[in-house]
């Protein structure tokens, strides 16, 4: 009749755990390809250049990048110690890593949802933690637009036009969107359209202001990434080298606002070129955000595969 026996639940859950490690691998992997064949069909269309190529300045880009990732997980896992949430750190870190695959899927409202439901599975209230990704998810788009700015306010692109002064707002909108008094309104409003209950507590606005500092930090990384990158293919002075760095920032701010493209492939990436124009030729700043896409999405998934390994042996041990 169909019917299973009691001895086959257990069975079912241990084949799941098995073939979950293969799912994600198998995710990466189609990812991956499908990042090299958006690249190769753009890199096709870029005209001859005589590269050079310096592996020094390239390991740096890898490091810096990679830096960049476990700060910013760190950074995620201190939040919800802020909101009085525990998990145990390299559960953390593979959590975190897992969620940013699901960016890669249309619209990224399921890098929330996949974080909500991973960091459950750990004991994190489901509320908490979607209050978490909306204050890394702001305190990031913050950061980035404070490098943003001093990329518009100095670009040399941009110089006898007043009102690039306005971009300058950014930085006390972004101290007043999260202080609680305005806050937690929000992330009220939005929890009961959710059906959750009310936020306990929100973070003052020293601990934001703190986290702030240190996701500046983190793209600052990011930059340094794009820059050392950059240096490993074409000569960039050190006049041009803040420039480059804020670049990333610029086109991370237009990755989020077209949330709708998966990873903000093609619309971040545009944005990167468009502004490294500035400093290097047009065609040469294409190859270089195409390159470091590549460079950035290989790291990503060295760090996720590190962090799951790790998770897992600390599971095995326990």
């Amino acid at each position: 009749m169909g019917l299973t026996s009691p001895d086959s639940a257990p069975r079912d859950v241990a084949r799941a755990h098995r073939i979950r490690p293969f799912a994600s691998i198998g995710l990466a992997s189609l990812i991956l390809v499908c990042l090299l064949a958006f690249l190769v069909t753009r890199w096709r269309s870029l005209p001859d250049y005589e590269w050079r190529f310096s592996p020094g300045w390239l390991m740096l880009g890898v490091g810096a990048t990679a830096s960049c990732y476990v700060l910013q997980g760190e950074l995620w896992r201190a939040l919800l110690g802020a909101l009085n949430e525990k998990i145990e750190p390299r559960s953390a870190r593979a959590v975190w890593a897992k969620s940013l695959l699901a960016r890669y899927i249309p619209t990224s409202i399921f890098l929330v949802v996949t974080r909500v439901a991973l960091a459950s599975r750990h004991g994190v209230r489901r509320r908490v933690c979607l209050v978490s990704v909306v204050y890394e998810l702001a305190l990031g788009l913050s950061a980035a637009g404070i490098l943003a700015s001093y990329f518009i306010v100095t670009v040399p692109a941009l110089e006898g036009r007043p009102g690039r002064f306005a971009v300058l707002g950014v930085i006390p909108l972004a101290f007043v969107a999260l202080h609680p008094r305005f806050f937690k309104p929000l992330a009220d409003f939005g929890l009961r359209k959710f059906g959750r209950p009310e936020l306990d507590e929100v973070l003052p606005l020293s601990t934001v202001s703190v986290f702030m500092l240190f996701y500046v930090v983190s793209w600052l990384l990011m930059g340094v990434g794009l820059l050392a990158f950059a240096a490993s293919l074409h000569p960039i002075s050190a006049g041009e080298s803040p420039y480059v760095v804020a670049s990333y920032s610029v086109g991370f701010i237009v990755a989020v606002l077209t949330f709708v493209v998966p990873g903000g492939l093609g619309t971040r990436d545009a944005t990167v070129a468009a502004s490294l124009a500035a400093t290097v030729p047009g065609p040469v700043a294409t190859a270089i955000a195409l390159g470091f896409r590549l460079l950035e999405t290989a790291v990503e998934l060295v760090y996720l595969a590190v962090t799951v390994t790790l998770a897992r042996r600390e599971v095995r041990h326990r």
